[in-house]
């Protein structure tokens, strides 16, 4: 599956846009301490983080490198009677000026690439904004939704993230819950699937 198809054909009806919003509330908190005047996410997925954030008052730009997800992203946009921008760019050459934006944002992004390509990417979401904040499915996420994911570990995050930029912050995060075989019964196991940092040089 591409990640075209896994955007452009998911319905985006209320409960998921509040299921969303719940499920990376970590995420959107961690924004909101920081008090942005202007926030740009890359790799806009269905749109709803902008377009929630830009609710508040916040300036919101997304990019994405595929139309159909900015197609798509505009139209949630516009159902939530959202402010959001959201319009096409290479997330390695941002056509935006030096520090421009207070933070910059992503989830579920860069567990597709290689470490050489998120040092870039990273590199050049830090020209253009004055921190980044990075969330990503985790080695405890129990399903690869495209295929190419890497789902490393907390530990593995870190000490990449820390080897090439200051570390600010990290954390596990939204606890999943699934139903596994015992030996008398079935019983659950939880894990906090998501993995984020909060990063700068």
């Amino acid at each position: 599956m591409e990640w075209k198809d896994f955007y452009t054909k998911k319905e985006v009806t209320p409960h998921f846009v509040l299921e969303n919003i719940c499920v990376h509330r970590a995420l959107l908190t961690e924004i909101f301490k920081e008090r942005p005047r202007a926030v740009l996410e890359v790799g806009i997925g269905t749109g709803t983080m902008s377009a929630f954030l830009s609710l508040s008052g916040i300036e919101c730009i997304g990019v994405d490198n595929n139309d159909a997800i900015v197609t798509a992203a505009n139209g949630v946009n516009k159902i939530l009677g959202a402010h959001a921008i959201f319009h096409k760019a290479d997330a390695s050459s941002l056509p935006f000026k030096n520090l421009y934006f207070d933070i910059v944002f992503s989830q579920g992004f860069f567990e597709h690439f290689t470490d050489d390509a998120i040092i870039i990417f990273l590199r050049e979401q830090l020209r253009v904004g004055k921190k980044v904040i990075l969330s990503v499915p985790n080695n405890f996420y129990p399903k690869k939704d495209i295929g190419n994911e890497r789902l490393l570990t907390k530990e593995y995050w870190d000490g990449f993230l820390s080897s090439n930029f200051r570390m600010l912050y990290s954390t596990n995060y939204y606890e999943f819950s699934k139903e596994v075989a015992g030996w008398w019964n079935k019983k659950i196991e939880r894990a906090l699937v998501m993995y984020m940092a909060k990063i700068s040089l």
